[in-house]
C-alpha cells in the first residue's frame, strides 16, 4: 500500500472548519468559472456580427437586433469580471483564515508536544532545529495552504469546463489538442520524486544554519572575547553554502519543467490551430467557433505550466510536514503509570533511593544498588568530582529519567505512583543556569504561582535574601526583566529563582549549583536563606563550590558514580577521605 502523503498525515492533526473549506472550495470555483466564461463571450461576439439576427443570442433571447444583441454580450461581461473580481476576493481571505487557523493550531500541538518530551528529547536534539520546525516549517505550511487548494480546484475546474467545450464544438480538435497532456503529467510525475529527495536536504540544511547561528548568537560574548569573529564567519560560510548548493540543485531541477511542458503545450495549441483552420475552411466549424477554440486552447493548457509550481509548492511543503510529524507523532518514553494515582499529593520532604540502577547507556550503568534517605526538613548536599553523578540524581528525582532498577520514593509513595505533575509540583527546582521570562521581577517570582498575592511575592522574596536588591531598582518589583536577564546580576537571578521556589510552597527545594557562579556576598546571601528555608522545607544542594554545604546536615560524597562518604562537613574533615581532599584543593 502506498505510504499516505505526509501533508494529509498532519492535516488530520488539526481542526479543519468544513463550512470554511467548503465555502473556499465554492469562491475558487466560482471565481474560474467567470474568468473563463469571457473567452466563450469572444466567439459569440463573433457569431452575432457575422450572423446578426440568426446568431446564437436571437434564438436564445428573441433580441434581433444584433446591436442590443452586443450590448447583452458586453453587460454580461461586465457582469461576469465583477463577479470575478468579488469571488477573488472571497477565496484569497477564506483560504488566508483556513491557512492561518490551522497555521495557529499546528503551531501549539507541535509546542505542547515538544514541551510533553523527555528531557532526553532536548539533549540529543539541536534547539535551532526545533525552532526552525515550529516556525519556518509551519509557515511554509500556511503559505501552502493558502495558494495550493485555489490552484488544484481551478485547475480542475478549467479540464472539465474548458475540456466540456472543446468535445462539444469539436471532438476531433478536443482529441488531438489533449494528446500532450498524459506526457505532461509524466513529467509533473517524474519531478514530484526527484523534488521530494531535494527538499529533503534543503530543509536539513537550512535547519543546519539556523541552529548555528542561533547557538553562536547565545555564545557571542566567548566569540568577542576570544575574537573568534572570522573563524566563526567561516564556518558559517560553510554550513550557508551547502544550503546555497542544495537550494540550487531543487531550484534547477524545478526550472527544467516548464521549458519541456511549454514544448509540450506548444504542440497542442498548433493542434488547435491547425487542425482547426483546416475545419473551418471545410465548412465544418463554425468561424465563430474557431475563433472561440483559438482562445480557449491556450486558455485550457496554459494553466498546465503551473505544475510546476504546484509540483515545487507540494514537495517543499512534505518536506516541512515530516518534520512537524516527528514532533508531533514522537511518544515520550517517561509518562504517567497507568496505576498512577491523580489524588496522591506528596506532604513531606522525605526521600529514599533504594537500590537505584541506572545509565544514559545501558550497557554501562552509571548507578549500581544506589541507596540514601532524606529526612524532611533536613539539609543534604551532594559532593564530588565532574561526572560523578550529581546532577544525575535530581534528574531522577524529577523524573527527567527512570532508573532501570530499584526504587524513588517521595514522601512515602513510590515515583511511578505519583503522576508527575504531583511529583514535580513536590519539588522547587534552581538550576544553574536561571531561566527568567519576559515581564516584571513579580512575574518571574510567581512564574508557576500564577495566583500568588502581592505579599506572598514580598515574603518570598524576602526569604530568598532578594527583597533589598529589588526594592533598590528604580521600578522594584514592576522591574522588567530583559532578555535572559542580561539587567540582571547572576546572584540576584539565582535569589529570584530560590523565591519563585519557595513561592511554590513545595516540600522539596533542589538547588543544583545555585552558587557556582556568584560572589562571596551572593554566596552568603543565599546560605541565609538556605538556613531560612531548612524550617519548613527539605534542601537538596548539589555544589562544587564545598563553602556551600558547611552547614548541610548530612554531605554525600559522590565518586566512580557511588557514595563514598557521607556525613557532616566537620566528620567528614576528621576523616581526611575524599572531602577533606576536595576542601583543601579549594582552599589552595
Amino acid at each position: 500500500m502506498k505510504p499516505r502523503s505526509p501533508l494529509l498525515t498532519l492535516l488530520s492533526h488539526s481542526t479543519i472548519s468544513t463550512h470554511t473549506l467548503l465555502c473556499a472550495m465554492l469562491y475558487s470555483a466560482l471565481n474560474k468559472i467567470c474568468d473563463i466564461v469571457p473567452e466563450i463571450l469572444i466567439g459569440i461576439s463573433i457569431d452575432i456580427i457575422v450572423n446578426q439576427s440568426h446568431s446564437l443570442v436571437a434564438n436564445l433571447t428573441g433580441v434581433i437586433d444584433p446591436f442590443y444583441q452586443l450590448y447583452w454580450v458586453g453587460a454580461l461581461t461586465a457582469l461576469l469580471w465583477i463577479l470575478e473580481s468579488i469571488f477573488e476576493y472571497l477565496y484569497c481571505i477564506t483560504w488566508s483564515k483556513l491557512a492561518h487557523s490551522i497555521q495557529h493550531e499546528l503551531r501549539l500541538k507541535a509546542y505542547e508536544a515538544l514541551q510533553n518530551q523527555d528531557l532526553a528529547f532536548f539533549e540529543q536534539t539541536s534547539g535551532g532545529n526545533l525552532v526552525a520546525t515550529l516556525h519556518d516549517d509551519i509557515n511554509q505550511l500556511r503559505q501552502f495552504l493558502s495558494q495550493f487548494p485555489n490552484e488544484a480546484i481551478q485547475l480542475f475546474i478549467n479540464i472539465v469546463v474548458l475540456g466540456y467545450m472543446f468535445f462539444w464544438l469539436a471532438p476531433m480538435i478536443a482529441f488531438c489538442t489533449l494528446i500532450p497532456i498524459p506526457f505532461v503529467l509524466g513529467i509533473a510525475y517524474h519531478f514530484q520524486h526527484k523534488l521530494a529527495a531535494l527538499y529533503d536536504t534543503v530543509r536539513t540544511t537550512s535547519a543546519a544554519v539556523a541552529s548555528h547561528i542561533s547557538y553562536r548568537l547565545h555564545g557571542i560574548t566567548t566569540i568577542k572575547s576570544y575574537t573568534t569573529e572570522q573563524y566563526e564567519l567561516t564556518h558559517l560560510n560553510t554550513k550557508s553554502s551547502h544550503y546555497k548548493i542544495a537550494n540550487s540543485h531543487a531550484s534547477q531541477a524545478q526550472a527544467q519543467y516548464i521549458p519541456i511542458v511549454r514544448m509540450a503545450i506548444m504542440a497542442g495549441f498548433i493542434m488547435a490551430l491547425t487542425l482547426g483552420g483546416i475545419y473551418a475552411l471545410q465548412g465544418k466549424l463554425p468561424i465563430n467557433w474557431y475563433a472561440a477554440l483559438v482562445f480557449l486552447s491556450q486558455r485550457f493548457l496554459w494553466p498546465f505550466t503551473a505544475v510546476s509550481n504546484m509540483t515545487d509548492t507540494y514537495e517543499q511543503s512534505a518536506a516541512c510536514a515530516k518534520r512537524i510529524l516527528t514532533i508531533l507523532e514522537s511518544s515520550p518514553i517517561i509518562a504517567d503509570a497507568p496505576t498512577a494515582n491523580p489524588q496522591l499529593v506528596i506532604k513531606n520532604g522525605t526521600i529514599d533511593f533504594s537500590n537505584v540502577t541506572f545509565g544514559y547507556n545501558t550497557e554501562a550503568p552509571l548507578f549500581n544498588q544506589l541507596s540514601f534517605t532524606i529526612q524532611p526538613r533536613t539539609t543534604v548536599a551532594f559532593v564530588g568530582t565532574t561526572g560523578s553523578g550529581k546532577s544525575s540524581i535530581i534528574k531522577l528525582l524529577l523524573r527527567f529519567y527512570q532508573p532501570t532498577g530499584g526504587s524513588i520514593t517521595l514522601g512515602g509513595y513510590e515515583s511511578t505512583d505519583l503522576t508527575l505533575h504531583a511529583l514535580r509540583s513536590a519539588i522547587g527546582f534552581v538550576s544553574q543556569e536561571v531561566y527568567l521570562v519576559e515581564g516584571t521581577i513579580a512575574d518571574n517570582i510567581c512564574y508557576g504561582s500564577f495566583d500568588a498575592s502581592e505579599a506572598a511575592i514580598i515574603a518570598a522574596a524576602k526569604q530568598a535574601q532578594a527583597h533589598d536588591f529589588i526594592t533598590a531598582l528604580p521600578a522594584g518589583y514592576d522591574t522588567v526583566v530583559q532578555e535572559h536577564g542580561k539587567n540582571l546580576s547572576g546572584g540576584q537571578r539565582q535569589r529570584i529563582a530560590i523565591a519563585r521556589a519557595i513561592i511554590k510552597k513545595a516540600p522539596i527545594i533542589v538547588l543544583d549549583e545555585a552558587t557556582s557562579a556568584v560572589d562571596n556576598e551572593t554566596e552568603a546571601a543565599i546560605g541565609r536563606a538556605i538556613t531560612e528555608l531548612k524550617k519548613d522545607h527539605t534542601i537538596i544542594i548539589i555544589a562544587h563550590r564545598l563553602t556551600t554545604v558547611r552547614n548541610a546536615d548530612t554531605i554525600y560524597v559522590l565518586d566512580h558514580d557511588a557514595i563514598v562518604e557521607s556525613g557532616t562537613h566537620d566528620t567528614l574533615l576528621e576523616k581526611g577521605g575524599l572531602y577533606a581532599k576536595l576542601c583543601a584543593h579549594q582552599a589552595q
